[in-house]
């Protein structure tokens, strides 16, 4: 009798919600009730794609004040759509919808939709050899010397500008749902992803490059790295396979089991949030990859009025890939299913920022983060709601090819800052400085 009652406890369709997930009141009252739209031309720069612009554009419904979970939850529906180019041959489009407490109840939808077609995919190369493979020089200068086209004694120009590069065309679908229990503490969350890509060397293709003696002049792409593992000419692990030339669909079934004692989801002041996710490729389980993730937020100090705030938060990272014969693409990102984010592991916007996507890429990866977040200023304009301020920030990763005691570390440090807009968009900026110099990101929502 105990355990059953126990087990409607946790499983009964109560909206009672933790206490302390409720929102503060300085937050509170600058919720807006029913429709609130975002949209804006986006003007982004990314140093592999150059220059881009875009189009973003969001739809929150908020609900009214005798919503049940009006005071606890950042909105009822959001829509999300993102779509642009870049000034290098990068084209992409992105939709999310999420409806957390569907209905007023412990459930939740959340659907995602996104394309990506490019000539930038990054190989360096698998494994933990490559991260104690630091450039001589920064990365700018590094690729100035890719650039200079080269004179072939057979009678024509060639380059190694794409050594590093590959064309992938992508789409990924990406439909879960939710089980909330707990009073909003645990969450339950199972669905699929399928993804279907396109890989091609750039092997052949040619670029107009001025020689040093500034003559434009049209060469020919030698053949790139990714050639090498594809033909076999470097050793990677054994399960890695690189098929080139062909669309690899792959249909993945998986979930998480989550302890989310935030506050606020989208930009938390306090609380725990503890996950973990395994997906499996179906129907032949050849690729399988699971991840431990903690993230942790306090607030440090607190101004009387609240628009000052600073906020330390960190997250741990344990993440793994494995399986009898996995494509080199899936080793690049963990999947996180509570928020239904790609994120690469060891390089990139969202974990080890002082590196470029897909620089460093391991089996078994392991991340540091800290943040120190600071809210400075609030603004209003034209019915729109802006408030942030800087923060500052570390990262640490290294990664293993099989469970050992990690032997190379990469690290970055960086600065930059977070606006919350309307109380449902946050817009972030990062330079983060690492041992290869710069990197700078722009993007929406937190890093973790």
């Amino acid at each position: 009798m105990l355990l059953w009652l126990w087990t409607l406890g946790i499983w009964g369709d109560s909206l009672r919600i933790a206490p302390h997930k409720k929102l503060r009141p300085y937050e509170l009252a600058r919720k807006r009730e029913g429709w609130v739209s975002v949209g804006y031309p986006g003007i982004d720069y990314d140093a592999l794609r150059g220059v881009g612009v875009s189009a973003v554009a969001s739809i929150a419904y908020e609900g009214s004040k005798q919503d049940p979970t009006y005071e606890y939850e950042p909105y009822q529906h959001y829509f999300f759509f993102q779509g642009g180019l870049y000034q290098h041959d990068s084209r992409f489009f992105r939709f999310l919808y999420d409806a957390p407490w569907l209905g007023n109840r412990p459930y939740r939808v959340s659907l995602r939709l996104s394309h990506r077609q490019e000539s930038q995919g990054q190989f360096w190369g698998l494994g933990e050899s490559f991260l104690r493979c630091f450039l001589k020089e920064p990365l700018p200068l590094f690729e100035r010397e890719l650039k200079r086209p080269r004179w072939n004694p057979q009678g024509y120009w060639e380059t190694a500008l794409g050594l590093h590069h590959f064309y992938i065309s992508h789409w990924q679908v990406w439909l879960s749902g939710e089980r909330i229990a707990m009073q909003g503490l645990l969450r339950i969350i199972g669905g699929i992803r399928w993804i279907d890509e396109k890989v091609l060397s750039l092997r052949g293709r040619t670029y107009w490059l001025r020689t040093p003696d500034g003559r434009k002049v049209k060469a020919v792409q030698l053949p790139t790295m990714l050639d090498s593992a594809a033909e076999g000419y470097q050793l990677y692990p054994p399960p890695a396979y690189f098929a080139v030339r062909k669309w690899r669909s792959r249909l993945f079934v998986g979930g998480a089991l989550v302890w989310d004692s935030r506050d606020f989801e989208i930009d938390p002041t306090r609380g725990w949030m503890i996950e973990v996710g395994h997906e499996s490729l179906i129907p032949y389980l050849s690729t399988h990859k699971s991840y431990f993730s903690v993230r942790q937020y306090a607030t440090l100090l607190r101004g009387k009025s609240e628009t000052f705030r600073v906020l330390g938060a960190w997250h741990f990272l344990c993440s793994t890939t494995h399986g009898s014969r996995v494509f080199f693409t899936d080793y690049y990102t963990y999947n996180r299913w509570s928020d239904g984010q790609n994120l690469a592991l060891l390089s990139g916007t969202s974990t080890l920022r002082a590196f470029r996507e897909n620089r460093f890429v391991t089996a078994i990866a392991y991340l540091l983060q800290y943040e120190l977040r600071m809210r400075v200023a609030e603004v209003r304009i034209w019915r729109q709601h802006f408030i942030g301020g800087p923060l500052f920030f570390a990262d640490v990763a290294t990664g293993t090819d099989r469970l050992r005691v990690p032997r190379y570390f990469v690290w970055g440090l960086g600065t930059g800052a977070r606006i919350l807009w309307n109380m449902t968009t946050v817009l972030r900026v990062d330079a983060a400085w690492g041992r290869e110099g710069w990197q700078i990101h722009f993007h929406t929502g937190h890093t973790f």
